[in-house]
């Protein structure tokens, strides 16, 4: 049912490019895209040695608007990390979901690149399991993001950011990430 539900959802954002001249005309550039993103943890108060570094994965829909600012939606699934401290194996991984609001800044003559910044925030969702214990948190966190954005052709962009992400659980402080990632707008 759920994968039902997805692929109808990206079928019916596919069919607004159709009516892009509307969306246009009203100032209004909706999107889709997905990201690579490379983290790098910030512990604190923890007497093991966990991996600090993560790859995750980032699927995101939002809109420019007005040509200089836009909210944009994500879900980002970070992939489970192993370690050992000891004998001792430990398992992490997280997951995050929320909001930003983006500010765009095209630059040179036929607006090829903007410069990008955001703000937001995500709630984060951390796993960490060790010997016969585990931690489940969830908590709220905020985001600030710097990058940049190649527009290749009027619909398909390509972004780079870079992005803190303070989360303040027990264990997991914050996040320092690189992501990389295509949009393709209607």
């Amino acid at each position: 049912m759920k994968k039902t539900l997805l692929l109808a959802g990206i079928a019916s954002l596919f069919s607004l490019n159709a009516n892009a001249g509307d969306w246009d005309m009203q100032g209004i550039k909706p999107y889709i895209g997905a990201d690579y993103i490379y983290s790098y943890a910030s512990y604190k108060d923890v007497d093991r040695n966990p991996q600090r570094s993560y790859n995750s994965i980032s699927g995101n829909f939002g809109a420019r608007m007005w040509k200089y600012f836009g909210p944009e939606f994500y879900y980002q699934y970070a992939f489970k990390r192993k370690s050992f401290h000891g004998d001792e194996k430990v398992k992490n991984r997280f997951y995050s979901y929320g909001m930003d609001m983006v500010g765009y800044m095209p630059i040179g003559c036929d607006d090829m690149f903007d410069l990008l910044g955001s703000v937001g925030l995500g709630g984060y969702n951390v796993k960490t399991r060790h010997h016969l214990t585990s931690n489940d948190t969830n908590k709220v966190g905020y985001r600030f993001g710097l990058g940049a954005m190649y527009n290749m052709t009027e619909n398909v962009s390509m972004r780079l950011m870079g992005r803190y992400d303070y989360i303040g659980t027990k264990y997991l402080d914050d996040l320092w990430e690189m992501t990389v990632g295509l949009r393709y707008s209607f």
